[in-house]
C-alpha cells in the first residue's frame, strides 16, 4: 500500500510538525509505503518529499494542487493531516478519480474555513469527498458536526506520543547550566507550545501569582515560538506583580533539551482559551501526552479538546477558561496529591501508542 501525506511539515521543534512526523514515521513502521508533500524537506527521515509551496497567492495554491495530482496518480491513498488547505489540496488531487481519500480533524484549520464563504464551500466539497475523517479528540469532532460535516464519516482517532529520549546524567548537568534556572526551585509549572492567548500562558501567570502566596518560589516557565506582544505583555505583568524572578520563557528547543524540561518540572499547564468568534480552539494537547511519560500530571482547560488528554481527577484536573483562581486552585490541589497524580500520569502514558493510531488508519485505507 502506499500513501500520500499532505500536510504543513514534519519539522519536530513545532507541535504541527511533531504530530504529522508521528503519523509518517509509524506508518512506515507498519510497512506502508509514504510520499510526503510538506513545506519543509524533513530531516533524519528516508522518505519519498516533495516541496509544497507556502500558500500567500493564488498563484501557489493552484501551483500545488497540480503537484498534489501528479503524486496522486501513483498512491492507493491519500490522507491530508488537516483541514485547510491540506484537505483541499487532498480533494483536488482524487478528483474524477476512485482514490481513497482521507481528512483528520484536528482544531482550528479544520474548523474554522467552514464558516468562510469562499473556504467553506471548498472545505465541504473536501469533507463530502472524503472516505473517512480521523477526528484528534471529541472536541474536535463536536465542532464538525456544529459545522454541518457528516456525522457518518466523523470518528475519533486519538493521537500518540513518540518516547522522548531519555538524558545520560552528563547532558541532565549540561541542560541545568546552559538554561541559567535555579532548578531547586519548588514547584516547576511547564507550558510548552506557541506562546500567545489562545494558548492561555498570561492565565497561567496570573494563577502562579496566587499560588506565590504558599509557593513563595514557584517558577512558571512558557516554552515555545513567540507572539512578541503576548510575550512582551507577560513580562510586563510580571515585572509589575512582583514575578520576574518567578517567570521565564524558553525558545528554540530540541528533543532533548525537552526531554529536560519535562522530567525536571512538576506539572504541566496548558489552560488554552477557545475564540468562539473565530473558531479557534485546542484540538488536543499532545504535550500533555508528553508530559505523562515522565509522570508529570497536567492542568488544563475544559470545553475543548484537552478534555481527551486529561482524565479528570486522575492524572490532572480540568480547568475553567480564562479563570485564573481556578487554576491557581486546581495547581494547588494537585500539588497536594503529587504522588497520586503522577503515578496515574505515568500509567495512562501507555495509551496513547501511535501503533493503535495508525492500525485505524489503516484498517480504514483497506475498507
Amino acid at each position: 500500500m502506499k500513501v500520500l501525506v499532505i500536510t504543513n511539515t514534519l519539522y519536530q521543534r513545532s507541535g504541527s510538525g511533531r504530530y504529522s512526523r508521528g503519523v509518517v514515521e509509524n506508518l512506515q513502521r507498519a510497512g506502508v509505503e509514504v510520499v510526503v508533500l510538506c513545506e519543509q524537506k524533513p530531516d533524519g527521515l528516508n522518505i519519498e518529499w516533495h516541496r509544497l509551496l507556502l500558500h500567500d497567492s493564488l498563484v501557489s495554491f493552484l501551483r500545488n494542487i497540480v503537484t498534489a495530482r501528479r503524486l496522486a496518480r501513483s498512491v492507493d491513498v491519500v490522507h491530508a493531516l488537516d483541514g485547510w488547505p491540506f484537505g483541499v489540496y487532498g480533494y483536488a488531487s482524487i478528483f474524477g478519480t476512485s482514490k481513497k481519500f482521507f481528512i483528520n480533524g484536528v482544531g482550528t484549520y479544520s474548523v474554522a474555513p467552514l464558516y468562510s464563504l469562499w473556504l467553506g464551500s471548498a472545505m465541504r466539497r473536501a469533507y463530502q469527498a472524503a472516505d473517512g475523517i480521523f477526528c484528534i479528540s471529541a472536541y474536535a469532532k463536536s465542532q464538525l458536526l456544529l459545522a454541518s460535516v457528516s456525522t457518518s464519516k466523523t470518528t475519533v482517532v486519538h493521537l500518540g506520543s513518540d518516547k522522548l529520549p531519555v538524558l545520560s546524567p552528563e547532558e541532565e548537568e549540561k541542560y541545568r547550566d546552559e538554561l541559567l534556572i535555579d532548578w531547586q526551585r519548588f514547584p516547576v509549572i511547564l507550558t510548552v507550545g506557541d506562546i500567545k492567548n489562545r494558548k492561555g500562558q498570561l492565565d497561567t501567570l496570573q494563577a502562579v501569582e496566587q499560588l506565590k502566596k504558599k509557593y513563595p518560589q514557584i517558577l512558571y516557565i512558557a516554552v515555545g515560538t513567540s507572539n512578541l506582544e503576548y510575550v512582551k505583555g507577560m513580562h510586563s505583568y510580571a515585572a509589575s506583580h512582583g514575578l520576574t524572578s518567578n517567570f521565564s520563557t524558553i525558545s528554540n528547543i530540541d528533543d532533548k533539551k525537552l526531554s529536560f524540561l519535562y522530567s525536571t518540572c512538576t506539572l504541566v499547564a496548558l489552560n488554552s482559551n477557545n475564540n468562539e468568534i473565530r473558531h479557534h480552539f485546542e484540538g488536543f494537547g499532545l504535550v500533555i501526552v508528553e508530559g505523562y511519560q515522565f509522570g508529570k500530571p497536567a492542568v488544563g482547560s475544559r470545553d475543548c479538546g484537552i478534555e481527551d488528554a486529561i482524565v479528570d481527577g486522575k492524572t490532572g484536573l480540568l480547568t475553567n477558561q480564562g479563570d485564573s483562581s481556578d487554576i491557581a486552585e486546581k495547581i494547588e490541589h494537585v500539588l497536594e496529591n503529587l504522588s497520586f497524580f503522577s503515578h496515574n500520569a505515568r500509567m495512562q502514558y501507555a495509551t496513547f501508542d501511535w501503533r493503535n493510531t495508525v492500525s485505524e488508519y489503516i484498517a480504514a485505507y483497506k475498507k
